[in-house]
């Protein structure tokens, strides 16, 4: 009885022990805003568990790890939890959205944020200038092609109602340039983007707008409007 008793101390120790090392966390930071190595035991994943940074952190674009660490860049400073790559809830909601060179949407339910997850090809991803996501869906541009998670960032709601994101301020083209000059760009935008989710809303950035007022304005070459001239 005694040795059964102690068998299943020691295995209650030894599941605790497992469980404080999932547990564990890491401060890696950016801050003079170049890139930051960390050494960490990445062997069971690394997942990003609070940014403490007003720099955004994305996986892929401002931070990772590999087998040495965890690397930070471009001034991403956060607490990242060893022994899981992604928190269990998204694991299961993982969409794949690939860009053939131009912009392209794909359906997905962003209500509760995306988080890039994976990054393939050599085709750059970053946030708000060849990825992003709205109530429509995620958009990939410029080739960008990627797993991402649903869930895992702050959705586009939060930050309207609230003014920013966590450690993100917020970007929408109506906060920053006021609703005459916003609105302009959204017609301007809807005018001549050929893309059928067109991203000609004034809740997104201005400079999501302009650049595919820009796109469509090279596509449409000699038959561009006269306004156009001011965006090449």
């Amino acid at each position: 009885m005694r040795r059964n008793r102690f068998g299943f101390l020691l295995l209650a120790m030894l599941v605790l022990s497992a469980g404080a090392a999932r547990a564990q966390t890491i401060h890696c930071g950016s801050d003079d805003g170049s890139k930051k190595s960390c050494g960490a035991d990445t062997q069971q994943g690394v997942h990003l568990a609070k940014q403490t940074s007003d720099a955004p952190c994305n996986q892929g674009e401002s931070w990772g790890y590999d087998e040495h660490g965890i690397w930070v860049d471009h001034g991403c400073a956060g607490d990242f939890a060893l022994g899981a790559a992604a928190p269990p809830e998204s694991a299961a909601k993982l969409l794949t959205c690939s860009s053939d060179g131009g912009k392209k949407y794909c359906d997905a339910n962003t209500h509760h944020g995306v988080r890039l997850v994976k990054q393939h090809g050599d085709a750059p991803c970053k946030r708000d200038s060849t990825w992003g996501y709205d109530g429509l869906g995620i958009w990939v541009d410029q080739g960008c092609s990627a797993d991402f998670a649903l869930g895992g960032d702050t959705p586009p709601e939060t930050s309207r109602s609230s003014g920013e994101e966590p450690g993100v301020k917020d970007k929408s083209c109506v906060r920053a340039v006021g609703k005459q000059r916003s609105d302009q760009l959204v017609k301007q935008c809807l005018q001549v983007s050929p893309a059928s989710h067109p991203p000609c809303n004034a809740q997104n950035s201005c400079e999501l707008i302009t650049d595919e007022i820009r796109r469509s304005c090279g596509l449409l070459g000699r038959d561009a409007p006269a306004f156009c001239g001011g965006y090449k």
